[in-house]
């Protein structure tokens, strides 16, 4: 899916225009740091993910987690592995992509 692209901080602007590119990754990222009542639309939307390894649930509670955020957010092929709190893979893609 095309939509504008973010950087560390802001949107990515190059030559004075928005950036526009493949987003599903960065949407990803949004869906698994974002706490739950981020997104207004979708109140119900986010993993909360440095909430769960802080309280350090079990690989099976944060891949339940990751996988429920995802298929609400629209995603169907989800291929989520867990090594530790700072290794993990994530491939999702949406039906038709």
């Amino acid at each position: 899916m095309a939509d504008i692209l973010l950087n560390e901080n802001d949107v990515s602007i190059v030559n004075g225009d928005f950036l526009i590119g493949d987003s599903e990754q960065q949407e990803i990222e949004s869906v698994l740091i974002a706490f739950k009542g981020e997104f207004k639309i979708t109140p119900l939307l986010g993993a909360e993910i440095a909430r769960m390894l802080k309280a350090r649930n079990t690989r099976q509670g944060i891949t339940r987690e990751v996988n429920e955020q995802l298929k609400y957010d629209g995603f169907q092929k989800i291929d989520f592995k867990i090594e530790d709190a700072e290794n993990f893979t994530i491939n999702a893609q949406r039906n038709g992509t």
